[in-house]
């Protein structure tokens, strides 16, 4: 039969071990030195250290957890560019943009190590067959994002796998240009 743990469980084994550390600090203050029962009550004194341990497991249970970042743009959500790319189109692998979403929006812009998600304002394939002069994108976490990806930073586009792009961030989208499309 399992034993189900709980807090009033884990509050009562607490309670016991410090009982326990209680009486071996009164055995080993009792006990003629050097004698068996001094150590016995030597090891029940460390019966505190697991003690603790739970104290310490409960308090950092307490502490409320940041919230994970996004991981997918909202559903329905409107379209905020963040930056304008200047970029060129890779030579791609044959029959692969058949093989891609036609509506899918989302790519990473690859910095160094670092990737970051973006979308842009129309589908990938569709400014892949014929690339605008400059892309509006929108990042997913602009608060990560942004601090690496200032006006001059060289980068790699890749839908999935595979890089489709490379480019230059020209700017940061100015807050007038918001909603509108750079695509011609």
């Amino acid at each position: 039969m399992a034993i189900i743990v709980t807090s009033s469980r884990r509050r009562l084994a607490m309670a016991v071990m410090l009982a326990l550390a209680v009486l071996g600090s009164v055995i080993r203050a009792q006990a003629p030195n050097p004698s068996a029962l001094r150590d016995f009550g030597t090891l029940l004194l460390v019966m505190w250290l697991p003690a603790v341990g739970n104290l310490v497991a409960y308090v950092v249970s307490k502490i409320p957890r940041r919230q994970p970042p996004p991981t997918t743009f909202a559903p329905g959500a409107p379209f905020t560019a963040h930056l304008l790319a200047r970029i060129e189109a890779e030579v791609l692998p044959e029959g692969w943009a058949q093989r891609l979403d036609a509506q899918e929006q989302r790519c990473t812009i690859v910095v160094g190590p670092r990737g970051f998600t973006v979308r842009s304002q129309e589908p990938v394939a569709l400014w892949l067959k014929d690339p605008p002069p400059t892309l509006a994108l929108e990042c997913l976490v602009p608060s990560a994002a942004l601090h690496e990806l200032v006006p001059g930073t060289a980068f790699k586009l890749a839908a999935g796998s595979t890089v489709v792009a490379r480019g230059v961030v020209a700017e940061a989208a100015p807050l007038h240009r918001v909603n509108s499309s750079t695509y011609g």
